[in-house]
């Protein structure tokens, strides 16, 4: 499904006539990545946790990739919409990994027993117990299937207790992509130099890959280095998100060095928020409700970018309406 909607968003995009067929295709893009981010980082729990990090890694490179293929391909002198027709390579690619090259996990068995115990974050109800298996049982379980069966039992309102716990995440990444894409979809087109070497919509574009490079640089980070004190990055990301607003205000950074050095320490902070998070997820949780509360953590980061996207519009119009500061 997430591979049929990229390929849409692709070619809406590509042979749009239309202000509205864009729109269309930036839905069926939103619709790609979040089936695609839910249903893979829900995956992860079957793996080892360091899955984590390097499907983190890989959404942060994906990103580098994207930027950096459509400023240098543009740059070179394809047209945008021949540039978005070419990146139709990446569903074809997204089939193979998963269809052919992804080894799919049968069982949990082998990944319960390598792990250590850990505790619940709800604690069990005594009349719901999930499967006994022991590590000597030949019989197989699907991991999958005893995660939803656990899952399935649980009423509506312990549910809503397995999530309480989560909100110490949950609530640093939303407020972190609610600045970072507030900063990347209400300021970036409106900061810009003159008389440089760069076209206005070339700086935007090479924008983006110095904050993808930022994202790529963190997300790819955890193993060497992880925090939980996840509240760091929302204050970084405010700050930066004022420090943005004010210089599309008054546009008074002398250099765009400094401009691309902030954008890539937004890009930092904006990944780092995100695999710390999700790592500290896979660590903490039981393995019965970790594909559960992968899942429905993820919620937090795209309702922050929605949120973004409805406080940017607003923002960007009345920043144009302003005349020039000097």
């Amino acid at each position: 499904m997430s591979i049929l909607f990229v390929v849409a968003a692709f070619i809406t995009v590509a042979t749009s006539v239309a202000t509205w067929m864009s729109l269309l295709g930036v839905v069926f893009a939103s619709i790609s990545s979040g089936i695609g981010e839910i249903t893979f980082l829900s995956l992860t729990a079957l793996f080892h946790k360091n899955t984590i990090s390097t499907w983190s890694s890989g959404t942060g490179g994906a990103g580098v990739i994207g930027a950096l293929s459509y400023a240098g391909l543009t740059g070179a002198g394809l047209s945008p919409r021949h540039t978005i027709l070419a990146m139709l390579l990446v569903p074809a690619l997204m089939a193979v990994s998963y269809y052919i090259i992804l080894v799919h996990p049968n069982s949990i068995k082998s990944r319960k027993c390598q792990t250590e115990d850990q505790s619940p974050l709800l604690k069990q109800p005594t009349d719901i117990t999930p499967d006994e298996d022991s590590c000597n049982d030949s019989e197989e379980v699907t991991g999958t299937t005893a995660a939803t069966s656990y899952i399935s039992r649980l009423s509506t309102r312990q549910r809503l207790m397995l999530i309480l716990p989560l909100l110490k995440y949950m609530i640093p990444l939303f407020s972190v992509y609610v600045a970072e894409y507030y900063i990347n979809q209400a300021l970036f087109e409106l900061i810009y130099f003159e008389d440089i070497w760069l076209t206005l919509a070339e700086q935007y574009r090479w924008y983006q890959v110095d904050y993808q490079l930022g994202v790529f640089i963190s997300r790819s980070s955890v193993n060497l280095f992880h925090t939980k004190a996840i509240w760091v990055f929302p204050v970084m990301q405010v700050i930066n998100a004022v420090f943005f607003s004010v210089e599309a205000y008054f546009l008074f950074v002398p250099s765009i060095w400094i401009v691309f050095a902030v954008i890539f320490f937004e890009g930092l902070m904006g990944g780092a928020a995100y695999v710390n998070a999700f790592f500290s997820i896979s660590e903490d949780v039981a393995d019965e409700v970790k594909e559960f509360s992968l899942g429905v953590a993820s919620v937090a980061d795209t309702s922050g970018v929605c949120l973004a996207a409805f406080i940017s519009i607003p923002v960007h119009n009345f920043l144009c309406k302003l005349p020039l500061p000097y």
